[in-house]
């Protein structure tokens, strides 16, 4: 295996040696040169490829997550005996969901993911899934993890689920999203009425717009307002 070194400290791209040339059929990996032995679960790790011939890059995040030495043992007890659950890091579990069809058994896959039952891999799960701008997947992940019973309403996972429905023009269910987190005693914070106006400026609805703003005001909240 040939390696050459990326102008970035960073990266090492590896490609094989039967390509005489970096133009070959064989798409270059990106990995990186320092990786920890014992890396933090939620320490974030950076992978990707380079395929010349399509002229396609990506580089993914990559986050272990709580697995099962982590969780509370009553459910190592539980899970240990069950040959169908499966201790995936959380970019596995992404990855799996990804595979489905939006219309598929997505829940199937997640009540296999031995790491539901430590509550901060949640977040961590979501951000992954919005990042990747797969909304479909993104609503069901969301709405089975609300029917967990180690679910605890977090703005994070809101303001996530909110700038993603804003991608995607779909103002009405971001504003959903705002007064529902509200039903669950999630109070929002600036960057949530910050998602929230720029859902609403990128559609054009300036007087909805106004109204948040209004209401930011008088929920007394440090003011924070990009518009793209």
């Amino acid at each position: 295996m040939a390696i050459v070194n990326h102008h970035s400290p960073l990266f090492t791209l590896t490609h094989s040696p039967d390509s005489a040339h970096p133009n070959s059929s064989k798409p270059f990996t990106v990995h990186c040169k320092k990786k920890p032995d014992s890396p933090a679960p939620f320490e974030e790790s950076k992978s990707g490829f380079v395929d010349y011939d399509r002229g396609q890059h990506e580089v993914y995040t990559r986050v272990s997550g709580l697995r099962k030495s982590d969780i509370p043992k009553r459910y190592r007890l539980r899970v240990e005996s069950d040959r169908f659950q499966k201790d995936w890091t959380v970019s596995r579990v992404v990855e799996k969901v990804l595979e489905l069809n939006h219309w598929e058994d997505v829940e199937g896959v997640l009540n296999r993911w031995v790491g539901r039952f430590a509550r901060k891999n949640f977040p961590f799960l979501i951000k992954e899934l919005t990042q990747r701008g797969a909304i479909e997947h993104s609503v069901q992940v969301f709405n089975w993890m609300k029917n967990q019973k180690n679910y605890c309403a977090r703005n994070d996972i809101y303001n996530m689920m909110i700038r993603l429905h804003a991608r995607h023009n779909r103002t009405d269910k971001a504003r959903g999203l705002f007064f529902e987190m509200q039903e669950w005693r999630c109070k929002p914070n600036a960057e949530t009425y910050n998602a929230l106006i720029n859902a609403h400026g990128r559609t054009g609805q300036w007087r909805w717009a106004m109204n948040i703003f209004d209401d930011m005001l008088r929920a007394a909240v440090c003011i924070l307002i990009f518009l793209s």
